[in-house]
């Protein structure tokens, strides 16, 4: 008898878990290429992340590819953070980026995961935000009150894992400069961003990212924000390389100050290709519940 009830609910047990499916690795890391993804840290995980973005690939003519070394001489941006899990669900992080000196710090809050059986979630949902501080005091625009350096962006992303290959994300987005540089740009900037992750075997994947402003918010010479990239993964590693039309690395830039799109074509005729190379480097670690 006590072997028929144990039997009954192991059975119980298995069948109940197999009810209800909860989709893992909707995308390689906390970051698709530049902007965020759904994922967060387990409670008690921390990353530390180097991102970077070398100059333009292309200026003007062909010889600026060998001249410049594909961008490596000049025109760099590279941010250094550090993120940790709270809780399963929440995350906060900062880093520092070299443009303008900038500091950020945010947090994560994933709401909703993806689930399937009993429990049909089809989607995942997190919330983002943060803030920028721009430290740089050789900026003289910036020299009239302190508030002026602080920017915010806030996002909704909404993201599915349709099979093991596929993956995509949605992310209306909300950013707000307390300055600008002209009367022509606006304080507050709204922007949809899109996403999609294609795994071509366990530890190769493919991605890519676009963000439109809507209409009306920019000046001329500002463009919307797009991305191509591989993402390798290693055990406690995710390395990506990148191919982006813009240098920044936090959303109150590459949404709202990208200049240049992929390719333009100038008054003459000439043709221009805005393209950068970049790679994230993260590195995951355990702090909270480790066992020494």
């Amino acid at each position: 008898m006590k072997n028929l009830i144990t039997t009954i609910l192991l059975g119980c047990a298995v069948s109940v878990q197999a009810q209800t499916s909860t989709a893992h690795d909707i995308f390689s890391d906390t970051r698709i290429i530049t902007s965020q993804s759904v994922e967060t840290n387990w409670k008690g995980e921390g990353t530390f992340i180097i991102s970077h973005r070398f100059g333009d690939i292309y200026q003007n003519d062909a010889y600026s590819i060998l001249y410049n070394f594909l961008g490596f001489d000049g025109g760099a941006n590279m941010r250094i953070g550090l993120d940790y899990g709270i809780t399963d669900r929440l995350m906060i992080g900062g880093g520092r980026s070299g443009y303008n000196k900038t500091y950020d710090a945010f947090a994560k809050w994933n709401i909703m995961r993806q689930q399937s059986g009993d429990k049909n979630l089809p989607v995942a949902i997190t919330l983002y935000s943060d803030i920028s501080f721009i430290s740089d005091t050789t900026n003289a625009v910036l020299d009239s009150f302190f508030v002026d350096r602080f920017s915010y962006a806030y996002q909704l992303m909404i993201a599915r894992k349709f099979n093991e290959k596929l993956s995509v994300q949605i992310m209306p987005t909300l950013i707000h400069r307390n300055l600008v540089a002209t009367k022509a740009e606006s304080n507050d900037v709204f922007a949809l961003g899109a996403a999609v992750k294609y795994n071509l075997t366990p530890v190769l994947a493919i991605s890519a990212e676009y963000f439109y402003n809507l209409p009306g918010q920019l000046p001329a010479g500002f463009n919307d924000y797009s991305a191509l990239g591989i993402d390798i993964k290693t055990k406690g590693h995710v390395f990506q390389i990148q191919l982006t039309n813009s240098p920044f690395l936090i959303p109150e830039y590459y949404i709202g100050a990208t200049q240049g799109n992929i390719i333009d074509q100038d008054a003459s005729g000439q043709f221009d290709l805005n393209l950068r190379l970049g790679f994230n480097i993260t590195r995951d670690f355990q702090l909270g519940g480790r066992q020494y």
